[in-house]
């Protein structure tokens, strides 16, 4: 007989610490592809970061890999039965495939979102009907990913197939011994799972052992995806009583006392028309970089001269999350996008729905897929009158040669379209633009392509297109009779890909534009407070003097002259930037290593309480049935 093998023990130590080593090398790649993103700190960071992977990367294996462990340590003679062998392998394969698959797509996905996959990426991924067209665009554009994955099998299967198990000795000697192995094994591996004795190892653990931002190196998709499966979308928390949270934090909006004299006010009931652009950042524009940095926005480098500009902030690096915050004043402070929780799909309150009682109708334009990301059945819940999509725009235009490729119609002809609608509504309005040019894989109409240079990103060739549509857009709007009396809101739905080291932070990742334009009230203005996309709804509300009592997790500008902020969620870790009167900015993350009680701290465990109240608030929405 022969005796070429490993004995039971070896044979699954050894396979284990095969899967361990697959992992690792995916995470490496995953670091190796984004090394833009990532800047560690120091030596014993680096250190933190070694050792978190060992904690997460064997807690990812032993979790995994549970029902094959079982199996192969299980002390019966089955064990060296062909066919228990064959379903063992394949228990040992497939979740290796998975992890091999998960960790390398988001080697690309990573840059958009800058976090990790969880379970809601299986919803995400039905969510609109482009997916077919668009997977085979992003395996072309981002072939490394794939060829990662393709590579990391290739060595897997290699090293796989040179581990061998001993032929089956005799059943029924040791026994006894079989059995305390088994037991020493299953109390191993449960403590792998854990992740520890003392404590069970949470998502958010990844940020004990280096920077919050730096989290993704410590932390993998495939325990992420895991971890998310069947759990609650956003889960209770507990940091203070109702009473002080509400005193820290309170989310209910309410009528100011007084009208506002800030110099956004407009004529009274002025129309409202906020245009959303796809992706824009601040790093790509003139009128916030001060010549330090190439502009690729000259028409809104213009109009920034006759509007209040802010420090423009996102609340997310998702278009499905910026959208929510914009128009219903909600951030999305889990990793599910606030949309696709139980009470998302049923939440009510937007802007929209608040102006309707004063006269107000209102119409959503996006040139996407009808249905990408369920913006359709969120704007019908929040109250828009009118939704324009793609479907839309082809049954009234009757021609397809204005559809990108990709995601929906051009912005150019899209912002035609548009115009049409709005000279047709009844003043005043709310209309709500989103645009779709500026995003991967940057298509431009071949008519006006030679008219953009390039840039040392794709995007920017887009980003200089669709300023250049707003140009025209701004010049027909200026002949419509609503003109005049209109605010114009332009906002990004989140930033697009960094270019440069300035703005490779916690502040650069999530900076885009903020302008509020009035033709009635022109002005040239820099105002440096934070202005954060949920802060829009209340700032509006107060503009117009709106007498209603809502939901709101910003602050209307008109009511914190010296001070703003912003709050968003990253992996697992929650930040908020404040900035005071002097200028200075302050982060706050949470979790945070050490003990931290400072008042930022106290305001964002408030904040993410109020927001986890949200969900269990019947006030606020009903369940579906």
């Amino acid at each position: 007989m022969s005796r070429h093998g490993d004995n039971i023990n070896v044979y699954l130590l050894k396979k284990v610490l095969l899967a361990f080593g697959t992992l690792l090398l995916t995470q490496i790649l995953f670091y190796a592809a984004n090394t833009t993103i990532f800047h560690v700190g120091s030596a014993g960071e680096w250190l933190g970061i070694v050792w978190g992977n060992i904690v997460f990367g064997f807690a990812t294996i032993a979790t995994i890999l549970l029902p094959y462990i079982a199996l192969t340590a299980l002390p019966v003679k089955a064990r060296w039965n062909r066919w228990y062998r064959i379903v063992s392998e394949i228990l040992y394969v497939v979740p290796i495939l998975i992890i091999v698959v998960a960790n390398c797509s988001n080697t690309a996905y990573y840059q958009f979102t800058f976090r990790l996959l969880t379970a809601d990426i299986f919803d995400y991924l039905g969510v609109g009907g482009q997916m077919g067209t668009l997977l085979p665009i992003f395996a072309i554009d981002y072939w490394y990913a794939w060829v990662f994955a393709v590579v990391i099998m290739v060595l897997f299967f290699i090293a796989n197939s040179n581990i061998k198990l001993l032929p089956q000795r005799r059943f029924g000697q040791h026994t006894a011994a079989d059995a305390t192995m088994f037991a020493t094994i299953a109390l191993i591996t449960l403590l792998l799972v854990r992740g520890g004795i003392t404590h069970r190892l949470q998502l958010a653990d990844a940020t004990r052992y280096c920077q919050p931002k730096n989290a993704a190196l410590v932390d993998n998709d495939a325990y992420s995806i895991l971890r998310t499966i069947g759990k609650p979308t956003v889960g209770s928390v507990n940091y203070m009583s109702n009473e002080q949270a509400n005193q820290l934090f309170d989310p209910t909006f309410v009528p100011a006392a007084k009208p506002s004299t800030d110099t956004l006010h407009t004529a009274p009931r002025p129309n409202i028309v906020i245009i959303v652009l796809e992706s824009f950042a601040q790093e790509y524009m003139g009128c916030y970089n001060n010549g330090v940095l190439p502009s690729y926005t000259p028409f809104l480098d213009s109009l920034a001269t006759q509007s209040v500009v802010y420090q423009g902030r996102a609340n997310s690096k998702k278009s499905i999350e910026g959208i929510t915050a914009i128009t219903s004043s909600v951030p999305t402070l889990s990793s599910t996008a606030f949309t696709q929780t139980p009470a998302g799909k049923a939440y009510t309150t937007g802007l929209p729905g608040l102006l309707k009682p004063s006269g107000y109708h209102s119409g959503f334009f996006h040139g996407g897929y009808n249905g990408t990301m369920d913006f359709d059945k969120y704007c019908k819940q929040v109250g828009f009158d009118d939704y324009f999509g793609k479907n839309e725009y082809e049954a009234d235009v009757h021609t397809g040669n204005d559809y990108d490729g990709a995601w929906g119609i051009f912005d150019g002809p899209f912002f035609d379209f548009t115009l049409r609608k709005l000279d047709s509504y009844k003043q005043p309005f709310l209309a709500e633009i989103f645009t779709v040019t500026s995003h991967h894989p940057y298509p431009i109409p071949d008519n006006v392509k030679e008219l953009f240079a390039e840039g040392p990103h794709p995007i920017l060739k887009c980003v200089a297109y669709t300023d250049y549509c707003l140009r025209q857009f701004f010049a027909q709007a200026r002949h419509a009779d609503w003109y005049e009396n209109t605010l114009f809101v332009i906002v990004g739905d989140h930033s697009g890909p960094n270019i440069t080291p300035i703005y490779n932070d916690y502040e650069g990742w999530y900076s885009i534009p903020m302008m509020f334009f009035s033709p009635k009230n022109m002005q040239g203005r820099e105002d440096e407070r934070i202005m954060q996309q949920v802060d829009i709804l209340p700032t509006i509300l107060d503009i117009l003097e709106i007498d209603t009592t809502c939901t709101s997790f910003g602050t209307s500008l008109l009511r914190s002259p010296n001070h703003g902020r912003f709050v968003a969620f990253g992996n697992n870790y929650a930040l908020m930037v404040t900035n005071a009167p002097d200028g200075s900015h302050t982060l706050t993350t949470l979790p945070t290593k050490g003990s931290d009680n400072t008042p930022q701290t106290d305001t964002l465990k408030a904040l993410l309480q109020q927001y986890s109240n949200l969900f269990s608030d019947k006030k606020h929405y009903e369940k579906e049935n």
